[in-house]
């Protein structure tokens, strides 16, 4: 799988992954085209409500996603500004998923394919696309959640990442992907920057502090909004769609 595309070029593969070159921020034509199509497909289908857009920052950043479903990486990629441009961070299984899903992905470049052998790689990589102005979203559970309003324990790669990098979490909130059906309300709620980097004490208690801010954000977030709709039009489907 193709990781990210670049300003400039992109070079031949090393170790699996692309060794990428350039500006990682710009949002190149055919991904701007694919915005606006993929955008207003979703206002269609569903009706997309976003808080706090204001708070995110200006340059590049780690958003901290909740996992519910195939709709979750899309609306961050939809619904916030164009750039800096956000790349999805991803482990290589995910992709055996859906072939279509993959494919798309793969052919727009969006996704950073990460080997969980090879932490150090991965990292390195994550840095790359945010020193050249890019942004990465992360699911920091590690897993998909199970129910709307939950959150599983989180995991200290993004805290870990932001503290070697210095760039901030943003805490994101999603409620309403895990079912799917025509016109169902999809919330996106954004927090307060989190510099894991500036907390009190060495590298570990930075992590761990940060870990523990970013739950607590994201919790709040999360106030598990339930709809009752009296009718479920195409449900199935497009729960399963990707």
């Amino acid at each position: 799988m193709n990781a990210v595309e670049t300003a400039t070029e992109v070079a031949p593969k090393k170790n699996g992954l692309h060794v990428q070159q350039g500006d990682a921020s710009r949002a190149r034509l055919p991904l701007r085209l694919f915005r606006l199509v993929v955008k207003g497909l979703f206002c269609l289908a569903f009706r997309v409500r976003v808080r706090g857009l204001e708070k995110l920052p200006p340059g590049p950043a780690i958003l901290c996603v909740n996992h519910l479903g195939w709709a979750d990486p899309f609306l961050p990629l939809l619904f916030f500004p164009v750039e800096p441009r956000i790349y999805v961070v991803g482990e290589k299984e995910v992709a055996h998923i859906s072939t279509f899903r993959n494919r798309v992905i793969d052919k727009l470049e969006i996704m950073v394919s990460l080997d969980r052998d090879k932490p150090r790689e991965a990292l390195e990589t994550m840095q790359d696309v945010m020193r050249r102005g890019g942004s990465v979203l992360i699911f920091p559970e590690g897993k998909l959640g199970e129910e709307e309003g939950a959150l599983h324990e989180l995991k200290h790669g993004a805290s870990h990442l932001s503290v070697v990098s210095g760039y901030p979490l943003v805490p994101v909130g999603l409620t309403g992907t895990q079912e799917l059906w025509l016109r169902r309300k999809l919330t996106v709620r954004v927090g307060k920057p989190i510099y894991s980097s500036q907390a009190d004490g060495d590298m570990r208690d930075k992590i761990r502090a940060g870990t523990a801010t970013l739950d607590a954000s994201m919790r709040t977030l999360l106030p598990g909004d339930h709809e009752r709709a009296r009718v479920k039009l195409l449900r199935r489907w497009l729960t399963k769609l990707l």
